[in-house]
């Protein structure tokens, strides 16, 4: 043995054997010595976006942004749950997108993650910051992104259910359920699933075989509408060839005894809330994905399954999320928001990878895209982890109105490790937090 070497160093390779069978161990700390370990450390970056509608409550006692400025800042009564984490978070006043402000206050949850203005009928949406990671460091995983949402389907143009788009600015349908996001990420792949890949992608041939002769006699605004709809069978068809890919390769076991899922977020609120930040925390903690967002709530007034959370999760009444927010007094709900975001965070904290943690190699953006309902600027903001990707927590950042949020956006993709000039309306990036 090198002299170099410890006694509790184990090749990473190294395999149990017994009665002709040979079993891979899991990563143990023991595998990562020396350059293994600066290798391994530096090669699981990871974006997760955690993403609330209508903005917060400005004034009074749950006022949601910190007093003081810089280093030297003192936590909101709302944002009390994060004093423990100081060390890993940043807290921003002063940002927002440019092109939100031409928007209608309530549609800006659609460019939180793009930037991008889009009009009243839909066109000019742009790729989601998510997804741009996804197609540069998602490869490694079985899912390369997962989209979350407390609603159904993607809604509509300017209310959507979900902040993620594709490369061409289409929404992405998110999961909503726990019970099925659990199944998505652990449950026992069924032997008939190749032969169900099989017939999925001979079906997708047929219908994009179809569509070359369809497309020959349709008019103009016919053929780019079955060029939107083929590029969603096209997409189809990727993910199709993609899990025939992972299919030799089993999920993690997960004990669903742990969790609530059959909680909803119509019936226990709570639950539900809790059950999917855990889901999303041994979705990283297994690395079944590197890249997530979760829009808890959409801009659709009344319209969404979470407009009625704070009266559940608070004494708030019967009054829903967008009332309440026209009132200003979301600032109990806003603390309890703030709440779950801490316990995300402190269960990445928790967690040793090597000799960090999860959160120091994954970076948490929290916020909405009002300050205050309608109010398309200076948007409640939080970033956390990423300590070992060179992040300088621990600071309350004020900016002026003309540096936009997409600085904060190309910050984060350079800090992963992705080579990128510019996001969106980017103007450079904020050395503050390097």
């Amino acid at each position: 043995m090198n002299m170099a070497d410890k006694s509790w160093h184990i090749d990473r390779r190294r395999m149990l054997a017994g009665s002709g069978t040979v079993l891979a161990l899991p990563m143990l700390d023991g595998m990562l010595h020396g350059a293994q370990a600066d290798a391994f450390q530096n090669s699981r970056r990871r974006f997760c976006s955690l993403y609330f509608p209508y903005g917060v409550q400005m004034k009074g006692e749950y006022a949601w942004f910190p007093t003081g400025q810089g280093r030297d800042f003192q936590f909101s009564r709302t944002l009390e749950s994060l004093k423990p984490h100081q060390s890993n978070v940043t807290v921003f006043g002063g940002l927002s997108h440019p092109n939100a402000r031409r928007m209608n206050g309530h549609t800006t949850a659609d460019n939180f993650l793009t930037g991008a203005y889009i009009k009243p009928e839909g066109s000019g949406q742009t790729v989601s910051l998510d997804t741009y990671i996804a197609k540069r460091i998602g490869s490694a995983t079985r899912y390369p992104q997962l989209v979350l949402s407390t609603d159904e389907g993607v809604g509509e143009v300017g209310r959507r259910n979900t902040v993620s788009t594709t490369v061409k600015g289409r929404p992405i349908p998110p999961l909503v359920s726990t019970l099925k996001l659990y199944n998505h990420l652990f449950d026992k792949i069924p032997a008939s699933a190749r032969e169900t890949l099989r017939q999925k992608k001979s079906l997708l041939d047929a219908l994009l075989e179809d569509s070359r002769s369809l497309k020959a006699d349709l008019g103009a605004q016919d053929k780019k509408k079955l060029d939107e709809y083929l590029s969603s069978v096209r997409a189809a068809e990727k993910q199709a060839l993609r899990a025939e890919q992972w299919l030799d390769t089993p999920k993690p076991k997960v004990d669903p005894e742990s969790l609530a899922l059959e909680a909803t977020p119509i019936n226990e609120p709570k639950e539900y809330l809790r059950t999917m930040f855990d889901l999303m925390y041994l979705a990283i903690q297994t690395d079944s994905t590197r890249v997530m967002t979760y829009s808890i709530g959409n801009m659709r007034a009344g319209g969404s399954t979470a407009s009625m959370f704070p009266s559940a999760v608070t004494d708030g009444g019967n009054a829903n999320h967008h009332k309440l927010a026209h009132g200003q007094k979301t600032g109990k709900y806003d603390a309890f928001l703030a709440g779950q975001f801490a316990y995300f965070i402190d269960r990445l904290a928790s967690t040793k990878e090597g000799e960090s943690s999860l959160l120091d190699n994954t970076l948490v953006l929290f916020g909405s895209s009002n300050s205050k309902t309608h109010s398309n600027r200076n948007y409640p903001l939080v970033l956390a982890g990423g300590a070992k990707l060179g992040i300088k927590h621990g600071q309350y950042l004020r900016y002026p109105e003309s540096v936009p949020l997409s600085n904060l956006h190309l910050t984060m993709l350079q800090q992963l490790g992705i080579e990128s000039d510019s996001f969106a309306d980017s103007t450079g990036t904020l050395p503050q937090l390097l």
